[in-house]
Order: structure tokens, then C-alpha cells, then sequence
């Protein structure tokens, strides 16, 4: 009869006990709800960064565009507004063969860093007929965009002249060893300056 005493609980450590547990439960549940939200807001921080990254693609992908859009307005007007010609456009290497004794020095003595490889500097040389000194629209150092001529369509600058028995012609510079090739009716169109 001893030992059943001593396992009787009064009512009143059964409501503590309850009342304890009740606690216990209540605080796991918080901690539960807590950390939910916790994980929810973190989820919700990455998301806010993630559009953040994208309104910033969006921002340079546009700003990208507008200077393309300027870019061609430019060489719109310049087409529109500018002198016009049309050329026969071949190619020449810096060798003394297709120039003087010193090819690698061009008409407005201007050095070819490497005649082995300076078609990328986008280069021509025009016929003396299409020069300022003979009466034509173009100096050196003037840019041109060069439009039908396959895959040499862009903008070049000229540095050099061509023999004087040529006329209404062009020769892009290439590289010592590029094959030679031919357009006709290429229109040269001069870059103005504003």
C-alpha cells in the first residue's frame, strides 16, 4: 500500500503537469510558425533579388538597343545626307608587288602594325580620281560605310591611295596571304561628322 501512495498524483500536480505541457506545446508550435515565416521571408528576400537581377538585364538589354537604334539612325542619316559613290572594290596586301618599296606604310604615313595580320583594321585605299587633291569628296582618314560587298560590308577608313590609272575603285587591305576577291557596284557612302 506504500508503494501505491507514492504513485498517486494529486489533482493539483496533474493540472501543473498539463498546464506545463500545454506550454511546451504552445512554444513548439510558435518556434514552428516562427521559422516558417522566417524561411518564407528568406524565400521571398531571394525572389525580390532574383526580379532585381532581372530588371536589370531588362535595363541594359534596352539601353543596349537604344544605342543600336541611335547607331543606325546615324548611318541612315549618313546614307540619306551624305556623298555617295560607286565603286568597284578589290583587295590588296602591304607587299611590295601591290605597292611601293614601302608597303607597310600607307598614303597618309600611317603604319600597318603587321602585314601578316591587319585585315581588322578595316582599312581601303581609294583611286586618286575620289581624293580632295583631284577634285573627289574623300580625304584621308575619312570613314565610309561600304555596303554591297558581300562579306566586307562595314565601316572603313581611308589611309591609302591607289595607282593613278585607276578610277571610281577601292581595295580593302588584307593580311599577306588572304585570297583575292572581287565586287562591283559597292556603294561607298561618307560618315559625316555631328
Amino acid at each position: 500500500m506504500i508503494f501505491n501512495n507514492k504513485l498517486k498524483i494529486t489533482k493539483e500536480k496533474k493540472k501543473s503537469i498539463y498546464i506545463a505541457t500545454k506550454k511546451v506545446v504552445f512554444i513548439l508550435i510558435f518556434l514552428g510558425l516562427t521559422s516558417s515565416a522566417i524561411l518564407q521571408k528568406m524565400q521571398l528576400k531571394s525572389k525580390q533579388n532574383y526580379i532585381g537581377i532581372l530588371l536589370q538585364d531588362n535595363q541594359r538589354v534596352l539601353c543596349e538597343s537604344e544605342r543600336v537604334i541611335d547607331s543606325l539612325t546615324i548611318i541612315n542619316n549618313n546614307v540619306m545626307n551624305s556623298v555617295k559613290q560607286k565603286v568597284t572594290a578589290t583587295m590588296y596586301h602591304p607587299v611590295v608587288g601591290q605597292c611601293d618599296d614601302t608597303p607597310d606604310i600607307t598614303a597618309d604615313q600611317t603604319k600597318i602594325p603587321n602585314i601578316h595580320d591587319c585585315t581588322h583594321l578595316n582599312w581601303i585605299a581609294v583611286s586618286q580620281d575620289l581624293l580632295w587633291f583631284n577634285g573627289g569628296p574623300y580625304r584621308y582618314g575619312d570613314k565610309v560605310i561600304i555596303m554591297n560587298a558581300g562579306h566586307k560590308d562595314g565601316i572603313y577608313t581611308i589611309r591609302d591611295a591607289m595607282n593613278r590609272r585607276f578610277r571610281h575603285k577601292i581595295d580593302f587591305l588584307e593580311s599577306v596571304g588572304s585570297r583575292n576577291y572581287k565586287f562591283r557596284n559597292v556603294l561607298m557612302v561618307k560618315i559625316t561628322q555631328g
